[in-house]
Parts: structure tokens; C-alpha cells; sequence
């Protein structure tokens, strides 16, 4: 079972677009797997539909407010939550997760484009059939807007649309918080955090520092519409 709710008002619809429910501004409801059927304050609904605000509304799961819409789906006993957002806009949060939002920007900047080409590998190798990307450490830390800040908005948007490429392919560019945990976990090959924040104090700015951890990559731009 879930909390969900909407900032705004907005709709609950099923897979083929049909409005089941209206959802009320700031009005939390609970859903409940129960077994090919999900219940919504006791109401039975189908295994899956979407939660859609209004406007600019923000969907509300668990303890957490996010950008974008929400599918919901019943697998048994337990159910799925999946949040359904803006490429540019997920990487506010996941830069405001992953680093510290008061750290140095060109640190900050760094981040951003490591997380868009790691997020970029797995819309092209998702997760699973339903997502691209858990919201864990296992994937790329994200809450949605508790964690994001000033800082790491600008990282995103100063930074827009730029990827870490190596012969015209996207780099799955690993990082983790410091250089022993690089080395552990990925054979050595990804930034350093922590490395990033004393490489940006001592004057690197973030394309330095990506080079200085992806030797011999170049930074590409994405066509954003």
C-alpha cells in the first residue's frame, strides 16, 4: 500500500485514456495491491492506471513530492509506483541526491552531465520492462523536489543536454563517492565525488574534471526539443 496524492487537481485514468476518478488539490488518498486489482480507498480499480495532475502539479508517493505523473501497478500482493518525468527535470534531483548543493559548482556541473549520459544508457537499457531507473544508489539517488536546490538546477541547465561520448557512442559514465570505492566497485573506472569537489576547490572547471576521470572522452551535446 502507497499514499499518493496531487498538488493540483487532476485525473486518475486507465491504459486507454479513460478518466476513472478525480483527484482533488492536496487531498491524499491510499491505494492497496490486492492481487490482479488495485483498491483506492476501498474502491476497486483496474491492475494499472496513471495518476495525472493539473498544470504544473506535482504527484505525491510515500513521504515524497515529484515532478511529472505516476503509474501505479499491481504485481500480486505488492504494488509498483513510477514516476514519470522530465529527463532534464529528474536530474535536479538526482544532482541535489548525489552531492552536496552547497559544494562548488563546476563540481556540481560535473555531476550533472555524469548522471545525464548514465541516465541516457539506460533509457536505451532500462531497468525493467516498467522503468529505466530504480531511485537508489544502485542506479542514481533521487527523492524528487526535497532534494533539489538553486545550486543543482543551475548545474542541470547550464549544462543542458551534454553527455559524456566516446566514438559517437554515450559513455555509461560510473561515479561513487570516493576513489576507494571506485577502485571496489567499478574496476577503477568512474569519478570520484569527493575527488570532484577538491579538483573544482583547486580550480578544475567541469570539463577538467571529467577529463582527469573519463580519459579520452569528449563531451557531446544532445538535441533537446
Amino acid at each position: 500500500a502507497v499514499n499518493l496524492g496531487s498538488s493540483t487537481s487532476g485525473y486518475i485514468f486507465d491504459a486507454n485514456g479513460q478518466v476513472l476518478q478525480k483527484v482533488n488539490a492536496n487531498q491524499g488518498f491510499l491505494v492497496q495491491a490486492n492481487g490482479n486489482r488495485l483498491s483506492l480507498d476501498g474502491k476497486s480499480l483496474p491492475p494499472l492506471f496513471w495518476l495525472q495532475p493539473s498544470a504544473q502539479g506535482l504527484v505525491y508517493v510515500g513521504n515524497n513530492w515529484y515532478r511529472g505523473r505516476l503509474l501505479v501497478v499491481s504485481q500480486g500482493n505488492t504494488l509498483l509506483a513510477i514516476n514519470y518525468v522530465d529527463f532534464e527535470q529528474y536530474l535536479y534531483s538526482v544532482v541535489g541526491c548525489e552531492m552536496h548543493p552547497t559544494a562548488n559548482m563546476e563540481a556540481l556541473k560535473a555531476q550533472a552531465i555524469a548522471a545525464r549520459s548514465y541516465a541516457l544508457v539506460h533509457m536505451i537499457r532500462p531497468a525493467s520492462k516498467w522503468y529505466h531507473l530504480g531511485n537508489t544508489q544502485r542506479w542514481q539517488a533521487y527523492k524528487g523536489v526535497g532534494k533539489e536546490y538553486n545550486t543543482t538546477i543551475q548545474a542541470v541547465e547550464s549544462t543542458a543536454g551534454q553527455i559524456l561520448s566516446y566514438k559517437g557512442g554515450v559513455v555509461e559514465s560510473l561515479y561513487a563517492a570516493t576513489d576507494d570505492i571506485v577502485r571496489r566497485a567499478h574496476g577503477g573506472r568512474g569519478m570520484s565525488q569527493t575527488g570532484a569537489y577538491k579538483l573544482a576547490d583547486s580550480g578544475y572547471n567541469y570539463q577538467q574534471i571529467l577529463s582527469n576521470y573519463y580519459p579520452g572522452v569528449q563531451i557531446a551535446k544532445l538535441g533537446l526539443n
